[in-house]
């Protein structure tokens, strides 16, 4: 049963799923983060070929036939619709190449794009469902970022709830708005493009950039210069976006190796009579986990940046 309860210490929220210990996990032979070698692997349920050990489809993306890209459930699901949990809502994953060595590293520019399309189709389905409030989606790589399978895979839910982080992310842009009388993110593009420093990338769609300030040290932000909700992004700017992560992916990986790293979308409520459409722009999170966190941040919720933004940017700039 899933539920969503807070922690009687400091008020955040946690959703009780006590299922997903059972999940299955890659073992792991030594602590390493090298590159699978082989495109298939026979004990993987994400392979192609390996359909029977995985749950029901639903998306996919196929060439001559074979799929290359697609969605499934959550067997382990973090919230589901059983109707006796106090939560419900929808949880799948989302394979994102049927290669067993893939990973954003050496994914090519149409396999992102073919991904980034199965990411708009979820969106766009999740939000069908009434109930649905918000629509998380994320990617953990390797197993110090949260991966139990390496696989490459992404994952999506749909809550009942809009959660708390994103409600004060709402509120900022709410009194920012109100008090300044603009869109925030639009004057975060104007003033980041005249600093300059921190920009990794710019063009007529997207910012790429290195906040000033980083709650977690080498964030990078893909943020979209319009406010168009996620499940309408035209297929332009999707093409776009993915020739973004391709060069952004390639340069990570010039600088940091094949390190793990989070990545999470931040997006508009949906099914909300108000859903902050003028004053809050979609953007995506990067994070490399090569800058780890400890005792102090856990017992504070304060974390400590130990390299500039502007360094990390000059790093990571491509054109």
């Amino acid at each position: 049963m899933k539920e969503l309860a807070v922690d009687t210490l400091n008020n955040n929220q946690v959703i009780i799923a006590r299922e997903r210990s059972n999940r299955p996990m890659d073992k792991i032979i030594e602590d390493k983060n090298e590159n699978e070698d082989k495109e298939y692997n026979k004990t993987c349920p994400f392979c192609r070929g390996n359909e029977e050990y995985i749950e029901e489809e639903t998306s996919v993306i196929k060439i001559n036939n074979e799929w290359i890209v697609k969605s499934v459930k959550n067997k382990y699901p973090i919230i589901d619709e059983n109707p006796i949990n106090k939560i419900k809502g929808h949880h799948e994953v989302i394979i994102d190449t049927y290669k067993h060595n893939g990973n954003f590293f050496n994914m090519t520019q149409e396999e992102f794009y073919n991904l980034l399309l199965v990411y708009k189709d979820r969106f766009k389905a999740f939000k069908e469902d009434k109930d649905t409030k918000y629509i998380c989606l994320f990617k953990n790589y390797l197993r110090e970022a949260g991966a139990s399978l390496m696989h490459p895979h992404s994952q999506i839910l749909s809550l009942p709830i809009i959660p708390h982080n994103l409600e004060n992310e709402y509120k900022v842009c709410e009194d920012f708005y109100s008090n300044v009388g603009i869109n925030m993110y639009e004057h975060i593009i104007k003033e980041e493009i005249k600093y300059e420093k921190r920009v990794v990338y710019n063009n007529e769609n997207f910012l790429v950039f290195i906040p000033e300030v980083c709650k977690l040290t080498g964030d990078t932000v893909i943020l979209f210069k319009d406010n168009t909700y996620f499940y309408d992004i035209d297929d332009e700017r999707l093409k776009d976006l993915s020739i973004i992560m391709k060069k952004l992916f390639t340069k990570i990986y010039e600088v940091y190796g094949n390190c793990p790293f989070n990545l999470y979308i931040h997006s508009h409520p949906v099914n909300e009579e108000y859903d902050y459409k003028n004053k809050y722009n979609v953007h995506i999170h990067i994070v490399p986990r090569k800058f780890n966190f400890g005792g102090f941040e856990l017992s504070t919720g304060m974390y400590v940046s130990s390299v500039k933004s502007e360094d990390i940017a000059k790093t990571l700039k491509f054109s």
